[in-house]
């Protein structure tokens, strides 16, 4: 059951927006939608919707609160899928060989692509296509370039990205699921100045899905600015926030019909 809490303001622990319910596992769900010029000054974002969702890790090991967990990321996820949508194309960020940054290629290899698949043989599935496009370090290509040459081939009425983040603060490292449809700037989280992946750059809707996976060492009490650090724990965190969430954007896609497939 879930507890309503009305409206309250808040922004702690660099959580951005108001405070929407509270429910069991420690979950707890922010939502705001930054509309002027003055409010994406104020929070240092761009206009658009932004939705929290925070946890305990006990979705980790507890099976009950891992499908609840899955079921409160699904009810975010259809609240930013636009109407009457066709083909998605989910994009997995990061690094693939860096524990703390494979978020993005987990998910992929964990979902139900099917764009592959002929229509009338899809038997109630949905149209989904997936790609991982690694880093510019080790492939030598533009992340952007390699989405927009993908989503100008398929031509997706929605693109999910997703990627790790870096925190705020030590505790929401791992289980802070955080969505927006601003679209996303791959390895921002680590000063890397490259081209957005946004409704502007791909002329296609773009739903953002990242996780905090590590952390300035300076913001742990460390004098160094230059250093990310991670818990000793990042492989479970990684491994099992990418189930959830590929779990998720599987029944959104398909619905509860893809558990017949797996």
């Amino acid at each position: 059951m879930t507890e309503k809490t009305g409206n309250k303001n808040t922004r702690d622990n660099g959580i951005l927006g108001n405070l929407e319910f509270k429910g069991k596992y420690g979950t707890a769900k922010y939502f705001i939608n930054i509309k002027s010029t003055e409010q994406a000054q104020k929070y240092h974002k761009q206009k658009g919707k932004y939705t929290t969702l925070n946890c305990s890790h006990l979705f980790c090991s507890n099976e009950a609160a891992r499908k609840y967990l899955i079921k409160q990321l699904v009810v975010i996820l259809k609240e930013y899928m636009p109407e009457n949508c066709e083909t998605v194309l989910v994009v997995g960020l990061g690094n693939a060989f860096l524990v703390a940054d494979s978020l993005g290629a987990l998910v992929v290899k964990n979902l139900l692509a099917t764009h592959y698949i002929p229509q009338e043989l899809r038997d109630g599935l949905g149209d989904l296509c997936a790609l991982i496009p690694g880093v510019s370090g080790i492939n030598g290509f533009s992340t952007a370039d390699i989405v927009s040459g993908v989503v100008h081939s398929v031509k997706p009425q929605v693109v999910i990205v997703i990627d790790a983040l870096t925190a705020k603060t030590p505790e929401r490292i791992g289980c802070s699921f955080q969505f927006s449809n601003t679209g996303i700037s791959p390895g921002a989280g680590i000063g890397n100045k490259n081209k957005s992946l946004n409704k502007s750059t791909l002329k296609a809707d773009v739903i953002a899905i990242g996780v905090p996976l590590m952390i300035n060492a300076a913001d742990v009490g460390y004098d160094r600015n230059d250093f990310i650090v991670t818990p000793k724990e990042i492989d479970i965190y990684t491994k099992f926030c990418a189930r959830v969430l590929s779990h998720a954007i599987n029944e959104v896609i398909h619905g509860k019909i893809y558990k017949d497939y797996l």
